[in-house]
């Protein structure tokens, strides 16, 4: 059962956009990627939902993402233009 909000993550300050998240994902260390459309962008959080990095930029290159996928060392994200990247993720402790 739901009894309170651990934390709430709004993005960063140096965004050049609003930050509208679409979907997220964790990894096995608990950490937790986010899907940023606007930025294009996936941020990637601590399990407390500190940021640590950006996985993935619009200079990846990334445009438009939408949705991920996460599985041991694949990282799959879905973008607007109808493509879906396919990375190879390592969940290896920052």
């Amino acid at each position: 059962m739901l009894s309170q909000v651990r934390y709430t993550y709004t993005g960063q300050a140096a965004l050049m956009k609003r930050f509208i998240c679409n979907d997220m994902a964790c990894d096995h260390h608990g950490r937790i990627l986010l899907v940023d459309i606007l930025n294009h962008a996936v941020h990637l959080l601590r399990e407390d939902g500190h940021f640590l990095q950006y996985v993935l930029t619009e200079q990846s290159p990334l445009k438009w993402p939408q949705s991920l996928g996460l599985h041991g060392g694949t990282l799959w994200v879905g973008c607007q233009e109808g493509v879906v990247r396919v990375y190879k993720y390592s969940d290896e402790k920052c």
